[in-house]
């Protein structure tokens, strides 16, 4: 019997950026309390901003941040998206 003892992975890194004056104070918030809706902490999105943008990070993309960014009414058109 053959074993594979490499690391295996199927998780890929992203990013995003979306412009405070793009956003509402709620929606932001809302982006840092995703974690609520993540099924464990190794998929949630590490969250920053600064006095111009807001910025999220992952290396597990396993919680659906576009479909959640979607769902507190932040248009797609308003985040700029990079995947590595």
């Amino acid at each position: 019997m053959k074993m594979k003892s490499d690391f295996i992975t199927n998780s890929s890194s992203s990013s995003f950026v979306i412009r405070l004056d793009d956003i509402t104070a709620a929606q932001l918030q809302q982006i840092y309390d995703h974690i609520e809706e993540v099924d464990g902490a190794f998929d949630a999105w590490f969250i920053t901003h600064d006095k111009k943008v807001v910025t999220g990070t992952t290396d597990m993309d396993n919680f659906d941040m576009a479909d959640y960014l979607d769902r507190i009414g932040i248009h797609d058109s308003r985040i700029k998206w990079s995947e590595y």
